[in-house]
């Protein structure tokens, strides 16, 4: 075999072990014949070639070490040859400019819209369809030009020989490299990885997944949607693994998030196919300032409307004193005779008799008799259409356990039938008089309300399974509303004829106390669409309707309250105010309601003071008497029972009570009237008797 055969020989076998060098993308390579092409002609060679011949480029971390060493004679030759070898860069260097560019644009950070394409090595029998791309000369490779010419005279030097292994002949057909655009077309053709542009999808993705396991979790199975009693939500088996795991590292069971002590009895199934929470603090911290500042605004007006009452309070005394002035003037002119033409003006102007011509009334004892044995008596009530005296009390009998009400004829004032209506204490009775109804709430779940012909209940009524302590029916065109008050501050409004519905809720924002008494205010020349009036523990509201609603106003009177009772007749509303800090006395406050620049106000026509100690929940009374108003009230401390005229602005008789008062009702028949008084288990019954004076 010859040195040329053997030659050949060699070649064919590095170039089987030739490994392909692989460039990342926007690099060009250089190497076979392609190198002293232009680049013009590399680019329509590009487009020649099809899609099947994509080659994938190795990361530089697999690429192979190339060693291109000069092919001489004689080893002395070296200094020449490698002068020769920098002079034929820079030529390259000078003759393709191109190229500096195109290793720019390789050194710039890739761009997810261009992904790479795979590429796989091609063999050396499709040169024609392999196009090479010039490339620049790395570090581990460097590609000497102008090589083709020593290669096809095979140097035979020991050191050639000895390093043969790690040389390659560029002779020899390397497998071509390329590096080909592909279009959208085929890059979705070979799978190549496009950025898709985030949606809001997988945005909100962190709400669909478990944070144990990453993974989303189902409506059904082991990995089910769960939460514990701290709220965090995970996937069943998984937190029933951590719990196990948990347990047995450090002996306690938490949970994973805020290490809240759990077990698997806080473990609740949610049902639930997305969630999303949505975060509107600053909504809610600007709801929250909006309702303060309506609030405080609301306060403002009605703080002004009471001013401007008492301006026009100040302004009519002192309208009085004037007259009073102007008539003592003329009294002294004449000589000191009130008798004359001023006398006779002053009694036909007069619509109200004067302090002197009012008659003067008393209380005495009627009648004192035992309602029932068992103590529980709390609430009285008269209705005069039905002329019949109803009076709460303990229920007597052993097989209906619970509270009632009992019948009392007023006429010879005798007790008659019991009803039972509760389980637990009453605490407030209403009359529909229209209808012949009685409710009565009882600080259960429910209002009942029973038909006084037949005794029977007749519906019941609930609000969300709230405890209901008031109730109070309405008048006239809205003779079906029934009023309910719960132990929050809540008030709803039903219609009787539809016992299933709540018509209205209004809750209280900022005072939760329970309301002892709803009264209904029939329209009127001042409030033409009517209302009701709703008294907590701390504060009293009026509720004034318009249109199809009702406007809330807290109105100008200070607590804390014990009782409210509203006068249809005088128009009048009587408040039991409890001893504080402010006030050391109890007090019974008579009122009239009344409207200034359209914000309903209370105007206060009496103050009276009472005990100092009020340990009991006690209602005082009203009672109209021809020109005046008599307020009748239970003092706790001295134990008496206490009656004051308005008109005179003083009291005028007191009588001693051993038991507690704790409601009083007034009492008007065909015989006279009456005043009856509740205590534990007796009513007591007084006699009004009146003596005129000339």
């Amino acid at each position: 075999m010859s040195d040329s055969d053997s030659d050949t020989t060699e070649q064919d076998a590095d170039s089987q072990d030739f490994q392909p060098v692989f460039l990342r993308s926007r690099r060009l390579q250089r190497i076979g014949q392609s190198q002293n092409s232009e680049p013009g002609e590399l680019e329509e060679m590009a487009e020649v070639v099809p899609e099947e011949q994509q080659e994938e480029i190795e990361p530089p971390a697999q690429r192979r070490s190339v060693d291109v060493l000069p092919f001489d004679d004689e080893e002395n030759d070296e200094p020449e040859e490698a002068d020769q070898l920098e002079a034929a860069d820079e030529s390259d260097a000078a003759e393709e400019p191109e190229v500096a560019e195109v290793v720019e644009a390789a050194e710039e950070p890739e761009v997810a819209d261009e992904p790479e394409a795979a590429e796989e090595p091609g063999t050396p029998d499709n040169e024609e369809e392999n196009i090479d791309q010039p490339d620049v000369p790395s570090v581990e490779q460097e590609v000497v030009p102008g090589e083709e010419a020593n290669a096809e005279h095979p140097s035979t030097s020991r050191r050639v020989e000895q390093q043969e292994s790690d040389i390659i002949n560029l002779d020899s057909p390397s497998p071509p490299k390329k590096r080909k655009r592909l279009s959208n077309v085929a890059s979705k053709e070979v799978g190549t990885p496009v950025a898709k542009p985030s949606s809001n999808d997988d945005v909100e993705d962190d709400g669909m997944t478990c944070p144990i396991c990453l993974e989303s979790w189902e409506m059904s199975g082991e990995h089910r949607l769960v939460s514990l009693r701290c709220g965090h939500l995970f996937g069943e088996s998984c937190i029933r693994r951590w719990l196990i795991e948990s347990q047995r590292q450090s002996a306690i069971k938490v949970c994973p998030q805020c290490k809240t002590k759990a077990s698997n009895r806080d473990i609740r199934c949610l049902y639930a196919k997305r969630l999303r929470a949505i975060d509107r603090t600053e909504e809610h911290d600007m709801r929250r300032e909006l309702d303060a500042e309506r609030r405080r605004t609301q306060a403002l007006t009605t703080e002004l409307a009471t001013i401007k009452m008492s301006h026009s309070l100040t302004i009519n005394k002192m309208n009085a004193l004037q007259l009073d002035y102007e008539r003592l003037r003329q009294i002294v002119r004449a000589g000191g005779d009130c008798r004359g033409a001023y006398g006779d003006a002053l009694g036909s102007g007069s619509t109200l008799k004067s302090i002197n011509q009012l008659a003067s009334h008393r209380l005495y004892m009627e009648k004192n008799f035992e309602i029932t044995r068992e103590p529980g008596c709390r609430v009285l009530l008269y209705s005069v259409p039905q002329s019949t005296l109803i009076a709460s009390q303990k229920s007597a009998q052993n097989l209906f356990p619970g509270y009632g009400v009992r019948f009392i004829d007023p006429p010879s004032f005798k007790p008659l039938h019991f009803l039972h209506t509760s389980a637990l204490l009453v605490r407030d009775i209403g009359f529909s008089e229209s209808q012949r109804l009685l409710t009565v709430a009882s600080r259960e779940t429910r209002i009942k309300t029973f038909d006084i012909r037949t005794r029977l209940c007749s519906n019941m009524f609930t609000a969300n399974d709230k405890p209901l302590w008031s109730c109070g029916v309405d008048r006239n065109e809205r003779e079906h509303f029934l009023y309910a008050g719960d132990l929050r501050g809540g008030v709803y409004i039903f219609d009787m004829r539809f016992p299933e519905t709540i018509l209205s809720q209004f809750q209280s924002e900022e005072n939760f106390s329970p309301v002892i008494n709803i009264a209904a205010v029939p329209a009127g020349k001042v409030f033409s669409n009517g209302g009701f009036l709703v008294c907590q523990l701390t504060v009293v509201k009026f509720y004034e309707y318009a249109s199809d609603t009702a406007v809330s106003t807290r109105l100008n009177v200070d607590g804390p309250f014990l009782s409210m009772q509203y006068d249809v007749l005088q128009d009048t509303v009587l408040f039991s105010a409890r001893s504080n800090a402010q006030y050391p006395q109890s007090r019974f406050i008579l009122t009239k309601l009344d409207k200034i620049d359209g914000i309903p106000v209370l105007q206060v026509k009496a103050t009276i003071f009472g005990s100092a100690a009020t340990p009991y929940m006690t209602r005082p009374t009203q009672l109209s008497v021809e020109d005046n108003t008599l307020v009748v009230g239970y003092l706790q401390d001295n134990k008496q029972l206490m009656m004051y005229d308005v008109r005179r602005e003083e009291r005028v008789q007191t009588m001693p009570v051993n038991e507690v008062v704790y409601d009083i009702c007034p009492v008007n028949t065909s015989a006279g009237s009456y005043l009856a008084a509740l205590t534990d288990n007796k009513c007591r019954i007084y006699k009004v008797n009146s003596s005129s004076r000339n």
